[in-house]
């Protein structure tokens, strides 16, 4: 589903944008955190090298509840 992640790079659109884009794909009726999660999971393997994709994953992250609020 996430599969353009592979092409961002600092300064390529804003991260608010595709965590958008993603929410507005989901199914209805989907687990959102669930599925956020997985996000997190797939955004891991590129560490903290590119900003936007770090602020990605914190997005990806505050909506599985990882950060520690609840939603």
């Amino acid at each position: 589903m996430f599969a353009f992640a592979d092409q961002l790079s600092s300064g390529d659109g804003k991260a608010e944008s595709v965590f958008i884009s993603w929410l507005l794909w989901q199914p209805r009726g989907a687990d959102l955190a669930s599925e956020a999660l997985k996000e997190v999971q797939k955004l891991a393997r590129y560490g903290a090298a590119d900003p936007d994709i770090s602020r990605l994953r914190a997005l990806f992250a505050s909506l599985a509840g990882l950060d520690g609020t609840a939603h």
